[in-house]
């Protein structure tokens, strides 16, 4: 019992010991009749008990019902608080099982939770988010239509109905939402703009993916979003690129030879942009002018294409010789000249030159064995000159090198490499993965490595699949 209480006990019990006291004394007075009028009187105490009932029953009833009405919503207010923390874990709950992967149980969960709130917003987006998973897309629209009904601009909802809508089938109803939040969501639509662009990047529509780049560009500009911008330049400068190949396909030689001065200067390592920079410069300054530019490329960056292009120039225009000249040129100048002197002794073989072709790759033979290329080469040279035998056994050390005979098997998943076929890859744990394999060996060829421009995320993802992509 606190002090409060305790006091006021012990209050109201002196107050009826001395009520009780000083009726005592005073009962003659007390029984003394009131004159109410001339023919009507009542004893004094009975006057007094009215008056004083008439004074403090309306107060009393009053302070009474407002204390039993307080009780009460004190009441309604622990049990809706219970309530409400009774439904706030069944919600953590159910993002417990969303976060387990157990679908079943979040959505049953979910269910019982927008029983009691209808409308609650994350409630609706992951209820009708695990119904998707379990494969029932309608019901999972239904639920987001529901939501978008309920809350018209999200953006979220929306998102969610066009991931129902294509899990469902009905491709052209998801483009229309996404129009719709490019249309009625200005400072929206990053997913849906990078998806567009990806798009026209894949099926070749430069001009299409530039348009669509732009707008992301510009809407990670208003948010401020640095490092996405950063992340965007390599597929600005792709695209740049292409619009360089299309003008000089259109024969504006001129302007395609800016753009392509433009990417190198901002990235001399991007070999295309230098392929391309002699293409344009050949049809504008002559073949002199494109070779100097090619050569060049080769000797800062060792990269094969080079050659392959120098090559194709003069087997084109019929010269022969100023192809070996060149190559020759090459591999005096160059600091690692393994590649231009196979590229002359496949050109030889090209040129139908036999003896030569052989004399040179045979003194590469120490140097470039372990290609299975190299190989294959001395085996159609042999073939040509009717040694079968030299062949085969050309043609055999191609299959050793190339692995077939030792690592014949792979895995899709993480291409991990196995002798035999196994049912179940010990790497990664993929059952029905393993299978032939026929991927060439890579060799220290002197190549130093250039930029690659891609889309932010493609790179780790083809990476993460051990270089293959998925279709």
């Amino acid at each position: 019992m606190r002090f409060r209480t305790l006091g006021a006990f012990l209050l109201a019990l002196a107050s009826v010991v001395a009520v009780a006291y000083l009726t005592q004394l005073n009962i003659g007075l007390l029984s003394a009749r009131f004159q109410l009028t001339a023919e009507r009187s009542w004893p004094l105490y009975l006057v007094l008990l009215t008056v004083f009932l008439l004074g403090f029953l309306p107060a009393g009833i009053l302070l009474l019902t407002q204390t039993l009405k307080r009780d009460l919503d004190q009441r309604r207010g622990r049990r809706l608080s219970s309530e409400a923390r009774s439904l706030d874990n069944a919600y953590r709950r159910a993002v417990d099982y969303q976060a387990d992967g157990q679908s079943a149980r979040a959505a049953s969960d979910f269910r019982s939770y927008l029983a009691q709130r209808p409308e609650s917003f994350g409630g609706l987006l992951r209820y009708g988010e695990e119904l998707r998973r379990l494969g029932q897309s309608e019901e999972a629209v239904e639920v987001h239509r529901r939501a978008s009904v309920l809350y018209p601009q999200s953006v979220s909802v929306l998102y969610e109905l066009i991931e129902d809508y294509e899990a469902a089938g009905d491709g052209e109803v998801a483009v229309q939402l996404r129009d719709r939040i490019l249309r009625d969501f200005p400072g929206m639509g990053k997913k849906i703009m990078a998806r567009r662009r990806n798009a026209a990047l894949a099926a070749g529509e430069w001009r299409e993916a530039s348009r669509w780049h732009e707008k992301l560009e510009a809407l990670l500009a208003e948010g401020g979003e640095t490092e996405g911008l950063e992340r965007e330049q390599e597929v600005r400068k792709g695209l740049a690129y292409e619009r360089g190949v299309e003008l000089l396909r259109a024969e504006r030689v001129g302007e395609a030879r800016t753009i392509f001065e433009q990417i190198l200067a901002e990235e001399p390592r991007f070999l295309p942009a230098v392929i391309m920079r002699g293409e344009a410069t050949l049809l504008d300054e002559g073949p002199e002018a494109a070779l100097a530019i090619w050569k060049a490329g080769f000797v800062d960056s060792g990269s094969p294409i080079f050659l392959q292009r120098i090559e194709d120039h003069f087997i084109e225009r019929e010269e022969p010789m100023e192809a070996i000249e060149t190559l020759h040129g090459l591999i005096t100048a160059a600091e690692n000249d393994l590649l231009p002197r196979f590229f002359l002794g496949r050109l030889y073989y090209r040129l139908e030159m036999h003896e030569e072709a052989l004399r040179v790759l045979e003194e590469l033979r120490e140097r470039i064995h372990p290609s299975p290329t190299f190989h294959f080469l001395l085996a159609r040279l042999h073939e040509r000159r009717g040694e079968m035998g030299m062949a085969v056994q050309s043609l055999s050390a191609c299959v050793a090198e190339a692995g077939i005979t030792t690592q014949e098997y792979v895995c899709r998943a993480c291409r991990t490499k196995y002798p035999d076929w196994v049912d179940r890859c010990d790497s990664c744990g993929s059952w029905n993965s393993v299978e032939m394999d026929f991927e060439e060996e890579k060799l220290e060829l002197g190549v130093r490595p250039g930029p690659i421009w891609a889309i932010y995320g493609a790179a780790e993802a083809f990476e993460g699949n051990g270089g293959r992509e998925d279709s």
